[in-house]
């Protein structure tokens, strides 16, 4: 039987949660039944992809914007990708790639889907050029929501399918991290908790409400330490206020870590206070998936993955008050901390793996490809 054969669009395949994404894809399908390829501007984890089977292309389209010439010039060479390779359907991840892709089908009558990896802006190219594809996938409950109210996108078109982590590998760096070196480097307490956040530096994600409940907690706990792991373009006015606050000797600051998991095997609570929407919460997933507690702000979408003192502990957006109290409760009482994080363990194990997530994809891509057949393709469903 003849494999189906799917091509991946995406900006770049530098480390990140798209290229995870696709990885994570092409570690799960069944590769008897589906031969994955991927086109993009190149990037760092392109050996990786290869390493599982996915199939790499790159051309120099790498651009936000939707009318940059940068993707026009690409898309003879993708076509010749398409026709060459037979490909049976697209799959875009970004903006500038969903228009890529519909112009391909408009051209070449080949079906797409996309994946939506967070929330967009009700921008004018929106309503002129939706291109959300054949199927459009959501990777959350709100997600999809967003898209059928906020862009009338029919709802027979959305399909959520939540993403999958990699739990078996975040297991492995993490036993392999030696913690009392980590404790020493980041002159943490071995015996005490240490917090810690992994997030963009954004104003979306809170940084400054869980500074003013650190000093707070620093009333109480003076030796408390917070490792805040990330960067982006609050980060400025983030470490001034850690500096006003005369937290410097309580506050490290990490930037972006390749391997998050250096920080994550010496973080004892997690937390993200994040004020406004969120498209999935990969970090506190990740978290979880290493038997943290976690403290998040109860909205979209933390709230449909979080169960209040079951898997975590939920709090209103911008209350430091009540951010403060739980970050305290879970300080004093290691055993609640160990119940959280054996039920949030449990949560992703039986909702965020790789076998679900992929058996979900290749479920959709066939039904995508039945949806809109097009010329000599009929045949990929032939015994």
């Amino acid at each position: 039987m003849r494999k189906i054969r799917i091509l991946h669009l995406t900006t770049h395949v530098n480390i990140g949660g798209i290229t995870t994404y696709i990885y994570l894809l092409g570690r799960g399908l069944d590769r008897s039944r589906y031969e994955l390829s991927v086109f993009s501007s190149g990037g760092e984890m392109e050996n990786k992809l290869e390493e599982v089977g996915i199939k790499t292309y790159a051309s120099p389209f790498r651009t936000k914007s939707e009318l940059s010439p940068k993707l026009y010039f690409a898309i003879p060479e993708l076509i010749k990708i398409i026709k060459r390779e037979q490909i049976d359907l697209l799959h875009a991840h970004t903006r500038v790639t969903q228009v890529m892709a519909w112009w391909i089908q408009k051209i070449t009558g080949v079906p797409y889907i996309s994946t939506c990896h967070g929330f967009y802006k009700r921008r004018i190219g929106r309503r002129l050029l939706p291109a959300w594809g054949d199927r459009v996938v959501a990777i959350s409950p709100p997600v999809a929501d967003s898209l059928i109210n906020d862009f009338e996108v029919p709802q027979k078109q959305v399909k959520t399918i939540l993403n999958a982590i990699d739990v078996e590998n975040l297991e492995t760096l993490t036993q392999q991290k030696n913690v009392a070196s980590i404790i020493s480097e980041y002159n943490l307490h071995s015996t005490k908790p240490t917090l810690g956040i992994v997030a963009r530096v954004v104003r979306d994600k809170g940084h400054e409400y869980l500074l003013h409940a650190t000093a707070e907690l620093l009333k109480r706990y003076p030796d408390l330490k917070l490792l805040i792991v990330g960067e982006g373009p609050y980060l400025a006015e983030i470490k001034k206020l850690s500096n006003r606050l005369k937290m410097d000797r309580n506050v490290i600051f990490l930037g972006n870590l390749k391997d998050v998991t250096k920080a994550l095997a010496v973080i004892d609570i997690f937390i993200l206070p994040a004020v406004w929407r969120e498209g999935f919460g990969l970090s506190i997933v990740e978290a979880m998936a290493l038997k943290k507690p976690v403290v998040v702000t109860n909205i979209w979408a933390l709230n449909s993955l979080v169960r209040n003192r079951m898997n975590g502990l939920l709090v209103r957006p911008k209350d430091v008050a009540e951010l403060t109290n739980a970050i305290a409760e879970l300080i004093e009482d290691r055993q609640l901390r160990l119940k959280i994080g054996a039920s949030a363990y449990q949560t992703v194990k039986n909702e965020f793996s790789i076998e679900r997530m992929a058996r979900e994809f290749g479920e959709l891509y066939e039904e995508a490809i039945q949806l809109n057949p097009h010329t000599n393709r009929k045949h990929v469903f032939d015994g």
